[in-house]
């Protein structure tokens, strides 16, 4: 019977020094003094300090950006341009215009690491690297958009392709090289 209650009071006293500790280091930020500028430090407007951190925090695709390019047909006749821009709100998006593909029920957009390079044989394809897929893409609209999610962790992005989603050839309708 003794046993339970010294157990009770061993976590008790537990408790209370564990509160003891953390209220004492809580008062130590309440009487920080602040440091003086040292004689070369400037101030900088909040407004520098932010393009600064965006910068800092941008991906190595992020800093590409605007990107735009043609597309050329690899499977299907493919034809319109592709604009992959950041929007004020922050935000990246691929934008296609007076674009034409032949008919499929499951095509993708995808940016690609690899560069847009044509083969000994004429044939075009994408060299090398991952691959991301942005969204569905109609085959039918002339206008489509779609924001690039993740866009802040991505590589390079050198090429983009629209393809077909389903096995078992999953072929390459159309690509464009990025500038």
């Amino acid at each position: 019977m003794f046993e339970p209650m010294r157990i009770v009071l061993r976590l008790a006293s537990a408790i209370v020094f564990v509160g003891a500790i953390g209220g004492s280091l809580t008062g130590c930020t309440a009487h920080d003094v602040p440091l003086p500028l040292s004689p070369t430090s400037t101030a900088t407007s909040p407004t520098a300090d932010a393009i600064q951190d965006e910068t800092a925090a941008s991906s190595e695709f992020e800093q590409q950006l605007p990107l735009s390019g043609e597309f050329v047909s690899q499977w299907a006749q493919t034809a319109g341009s592709v604009v992959i821009a950041r929007r004020d709100d922050g935000t990246v998006w691929v934008a296609l215009s007076n674009f034409r593909t032949g008919p499929s029920p499951d095509l993708r957009i995808y940016l690609n690491e690899g560069a847009l390079v044509k083969d000994a044989d004429g044939v075009w394809s994408s060299d090398a690297g991952m691959a991301y897929e942005i969204g569905a893409v109609s085959d039918s609209d002339s206008t489509q958009e779609f924001q690039v999610p993740g866009s802040r962790l991505m590589s390079g992005i050198h090429s983009v392709t629209v393809m077909e989603n389903a096995g078992p050839d999953y072929r390459n309708f159309g690509s464009a090289a990025l500038g």
